[in-house]
C-alpha cells in the first residue's frame, strides 16, 4: 500500500503552518495529493448529546472559523505551490457543531489523515476529543503532530511501540509506506518479560523479518523498565534516539461519544514530543 491521498485538518488556526508543513512534506516524498479540509461548525445543526470534551458550537464559535477562511486558504495554496504538490482545498460546512463530524465525513477515503494534537488547556475552539475521534472512527491511520516544536523530517528515524496486539500490528503495517525511506527503525517492546508467552525468546523478531522483506531494516529491542509505564518508556526511547516518528496502536472504544482510551494511548496523546502515527 502506498500513500497517494493525504487529508489534513486545518481547523487548528494557531498550528496550521506546522500541521500543513507535515502533510506537504510527506506528500512531496510520496507523490501524494493533499486534501486540505477546513471545517466550519454549524450551531443550528443536528442536536448533539452532552459528551466528554465536546464544544457545543454557538454563533461566536462559527464566526471564529468563518473569519479565518480566506487566510487559511491562501496559506494552504501558497504552501502547495512552494512544495510543488497537488492539492485541493475544501471548505466543509458541518451538519453539527462538532468539527470532528465534518472531518470524518471528508477524510474517510484518504490513505493518511494528518491532524494536530489538541491542547485542551489552551484551545477553546476545538473539541478536546477531536484527535481521539479521528483515530477511533475514521478507520484510517492518523498522524498527530505535536502542538509544540517543528518537524522538518518525518519517518527518517522511527520508533514503533510493539506488544503483538491487533492494534499494534495494524499500526506497524500502516506505517510501512512511511518507513520506506527510513534510516533507522526500532521495534521496541517495553517489559516484554512480563508477557513471556506472548513475547517469546526474541520479542519482535518475526515482525522485523517481515519488514525486512519490504527492504526496511529494523532493530528489535526489548527493555526492562518496571518503574516506567509503557508510554513513558516509549517516549524516553524516542527522545534518546532523536526519533522523528513514533508508531503505536490506539487502544480504546467509544460509547455515545464517551471515549475510553488505554493508558498508553492517552499518555501519548497528551505528552507526545514527536509526530505519532496511530491506528485502531
Amino acid at each position: 500500500m502506498s500513500i497517494k491521498t493525504i487529508a489534513v485538518s486545518l481547523v487548528d488556526i494557531e498550528r496550521q503552518e506546522n500541521i500543513m508543513n507535515a502533510a506537504f512534506s510527506l506528500a512531496g516524498i510520496h507523490d501524494a495529493h493533499v486534501l486540505g479540509i477546513y471545517a466550519v461548525p454549524n450551531p443550528h445543526g443536528i442536536a448533539i448529546p452532552a459528551s466528554y470534551g465536546a464544544i457545543a458550537a454557538d454563533i461566536d464559535h462559527r464566526r471564529h472559523f468563518e473569519e479565518n477562511i480566506e487566510a487559511t486558504k491562501d496559506r494552504f495554496e501558497d504552501m502547495a505551490r512552494r512544495h510543488s504538490v497537488r492539492a485541493e482545498w475544501r471548505r466543509v460546512d458541518g451538519q453539527t457543531g462538532l468539527l470532528a463530524d465534518a472531518m470524518l465525513e471528508h477524510a474517510a477515503y484518504a490513505d493518511l489523515i494528518v491532524a494536530g494534537q489538541v491542547n485542551s488547556s489552551t484551545s477553546n475552539t476545538i473539541e478536546s476529543d477531536f484527535a481521539e475521534r479521528l483515530i477511533l472512527e475514521s478507520g484510517r491511520p492518523v498522524l498527530v503532530v505535536p502542538n509544540m516544536g517543528t518537524f522538518d523530517t518525518i519517518g527518517k528515524n522511527v520508533v514503533i511501540g510493539w506488544n503483538a496486539t491487533r492494534e499494534a500490528l495494524r499500526a506497524a503495517f500502516d506505517a510501512v509506506p512511511l518507513m520506506k525511506h527510513a534510516e533507522r527503525v526500532e521495534l521496541l517492546w517495553a517489559n516484554a518479560r512480563d508477557e513471556p508467552d506472548i513475547a517469546g525468546d526474541l520479542p519482535g523478531a518475526e515482525l522485523a523479518a517481515v519488514f525486512a522483506r519490504h527492504d526496511i531494516k529494523v532493530v528489535a529491542k526489548s527493555i526492562s523498565a518496571p518503574q516506567l509505564s509503557p508510554a513513558d518508556a516509549l517516549l524516553n526511547e524516542a527522545a534518546d534516539n532523536g526519533a522523528d516518528l513514533i508508531v503505536i496502536g490506539a487502544y480504546g472504544h467509544s460509547r455515545l461519544r464517551e471515549f475510553v482510551f488505554g493508558g498508553v494511548t492517552r499518555t501519548m496523546l497528551q505528552n507526545m514530543t514527536a509526530p505519532v502515527l496511530m491506528s485502531h
